[in-house]
């Protein structure tokens, strides 16, 4: 397996910030998440996103996959407002420009949502024709497009594993996702409960780790940690997030 840091939670610190802890890390590569003020993609120039990479590679450091912003406005590609949703697949047109241009193999979206007061199929409808579009303009940009499921209280499109919320919060187990996708799954997000460093929460993260093992998965592993109290020091969330690793894993070695 692959394993990433993301830079969600340096998003009150400059890009070079989270770029000098990792490089000072074990870890070689990067999640890279997408918002302002590091890498606002609804209005980024040529000229800041050649000064990133040229960031990235200074610090021999590779992105593993982009997260753009999603579910939050006005970003939606379920939606039934036909303004909102073609203006949410340019801004993904735009993120997956950008991993190409940063050499990212892929680039991570979650769903939007349909009118809870509308049936579900037709936000799985929009769902199904937005991710055709997507899907086509990757292939030829050499991107893949990697699809997140959300809780129910975020979207009413895809919950489950078998749907394609989050697999503790929909009650499934590892072996239920690798069951369902098979080789369609490709990226894990690690983290304890509540986007929390492995270990600050109360998952069972070595079994979780150690069951993933067992499944043979050798794609690409990052650690989306969101939550609030490590904004005021990130560095420490990345020192805590390779000491969990060195005590529960072998991958370090």
């Amino acid at each position: 397996m692959k394993f990433a840091p993301m830079n969600y939670h340096y998003l009150r610190y400059p890009i070079k910030k989270f770029l000098d802890k990792v490089e000072r890390s074990p870890f070689n590569s990067i999640d890279l998440y997408c918002s302002a003020p590091q890498l606002n993609l609804f209005d980024y120039p040529l000229s800041r996103l050649i000064e990133l990479k040229k960031e990235i590679e200074a610090h021999h450091l590779s992105v593993m996959a982009m997260t753009p912003e999603n579910c939050v406005y006005p970003v939606n590609f379920c939606t039934q407002d036909d303004l909102t949703r073609e203006s949410s697949i340019r801004y993904y047109q735009r993120a997956i420009d950008t991993a190409q241009f940063l050499d990212c193999p892929c680039v991570q979206i979650s769903t939007g949502f349909g009118y809870f007061d509308q049936p579900r199929e037709e936000g799985w409808k929009y769902c199904r024709e937005s991710l055709w579009t997507l899907a086509q303009y990757c292939e030829k940009k050499d991107v893949r497009l990697l699809l997140e499921e959300l809780k129910v209280t975020t979207t009413n499109v895809l919950i489950t594993s078998k749907d394609m919320d989050q697999m503790t919060y929909a009650k499934e187990t590892i072996d239920d996702y690798f069951d369902n996708l098979g080789d369609k799954l490709q990226h894990i997000h690690f983290n304890d409960r509540g986007h929390t460093v492995p270990g600050d929460g109360d998952f069972p993260m070595k079994e979780y780790y150690d069951s993933i093992k067992n499944r043979g998965y050798d794609g690409t592993v990052s650690f989306e940690i969101c939550d609030r109290r490590y904004y005021r020091d990130p560095d420490k969330a990345i020192d805590d997030i390779v000491a969990w690793m060195k005590a529960n894993t072998n991958e370090f070695d």
